[in-house]
């Protein structure tokens, strides 16, 4: 069974520097203020990954640069926007 999923362009930044663009999938009509804020939801899928600026804590070729899906801790969210 596939759940529809509307698919948003966002850019990320995280506490310990790293910013990043991509897609986050969230269910119909739902604002994107709601799906980073549940409380149930402690990890977010973000697909088509492209590392903008990375952290001096990441290991060269341990994370690719574009095109990958990473499951993001909601709570290593500093900042999230729609573009």
């Amino acid at each position: 069974m596939r759940v529809e999923k509307e698919q948003h362009n966002v850019v990320i930044i995280c506490s310990d520097g790293v910013v990043f663009k991509g897609f986050v999938h969230i269910n119909p009509g739902e604002r994107m203020l709601d799906f980073v804020n549940d409380e149930k939801r402690k990890f977010i899928p973000v697909t088509n990954v492209e590392f903008v600026k990375r952290s001096f804590r990441l290991i060269k070729g341990f994370i690719p640069r574009t095109g990958k899906t990473i499951i993001l801790n909601r709570s290593s969210i500093k900042f999230i926007e729609e573009i």
